[in-house]
């Protein structure tokens, strides 16, 4: 039985095939941004709405036909609604890529292939939110999201896009072994261990993004990679994110007196 993959990371190769990788937004992080746009779209039609008024009654008190000064003033708060509902979302998408709610809380609307919306699809997956809004409360829209592994609704899916959450790119640390190394782990480990430059970079890469991933997924990922590794050098440990970490500093640190705490200098610890 294969299992569901554990993460919502989506990798999409470019025709240069270079690999970016996102991470698909789920569906309570998009309604909080979702609440916070409509928040601030009805401030604004408040807001508005309350300068008409003002401006529409006073100007009819004034001409004596406050009749015809309701129709107007209740027009232009009907066009303002319209837009609130439809070009707020269609703008800023369509010319960045998110609206300030998305901005509050990281997310971008990219298409599935990884490149900027754009108009033509920022303005679909717009108007389908009608649809998405069906029978009440974005039913439809839940369901849609549900049965999709991209978490599309059918906006996203008629126009091509999904909301992801971008990473934000941080200055790297040198990777430590923490805890330190044990004597037991150590007892096997070779005195020298190397990696080539694939098996380097993808230890590396994992191990940065580790903590990040829960441990079913950790543990899924790096079973990949330790058990090849393993039993190419001889070496095994009952947890796979382990292994990689003792022999990953076994081969970088092996001989350096500057590095930091590495398996040649074994300090009591955990057994992670």
């Amino acid at each position: 039985m294969v299992e569901a993959p554990l993460d919502t990371d989506v990798a999409i190769e470019t025709p240069e095939h270079i690999v970016f990788h996102y991470r698909i937004a789920g569906p309570a992080r998009r309604a909080v941004g979702h609440v916070l746009d409509l928040l601030l779209c009805y401030l604004v039609v408040a807001v508005l709405t309350l300068v008409v008024v003002l401006a529409t009654v006073g100007g009819a008190i004034d001409k004596g036909d406050v009749s015809a000064a309701a129709k107007a003033g209740f027009g232009l708060i009907l066009v303002a609604l319209f837009l609130a509902q439809w070009a707020y979302f269609l703008v800023w998408e369509g010319a960045l890529g998110r609206s300030p709610g998305k901005m509050a809380v990281g997310l971008r609307v990219v298409t599935t292939s990884g490149r900027p919306i754009g108009w033509r699809a920022a303005a679909l997956r717009n108007l389908l939110r009608a649809a998405d809004l069906l029978p009440i409360g974005y039913v439809a829209g839940l369901a849609s999201m549900t049965l999709s592994s991209r978490f599309q609704r059918l906006g996203d899916l008629v126009a091509g896009t999904m909301v992801v959450a971008p990473t934000i790119a941080r200055a790297t640390k040198p990777l430590e072994l923490e805890p330190p190394a044990e004597p037991r782990e150590l007892a096997t480990l070779p005195d020298h261990v190397t990696l080539d430059a694939d098996e380097r970079v993808a230890i590396e890469l994992f191990l940065r993004r580790r903590h990040a991933l829960g441990v079913a997924r950790e543990n899924e990922l790096a079973a990949i990679l330790a058990e090849k590794i393993g039993e190419r050098i001889g070496y095994t440990h009952p947890s796979p994110s382990r292994l990689l970490a003792l022999v990953y500093d076994r081969a970088v640190n092996a001989g350096r007196t500057e590095a930091p705490p590495s398996s040649f200098f074994p300090k009591a610890g955990g057994t992670r």
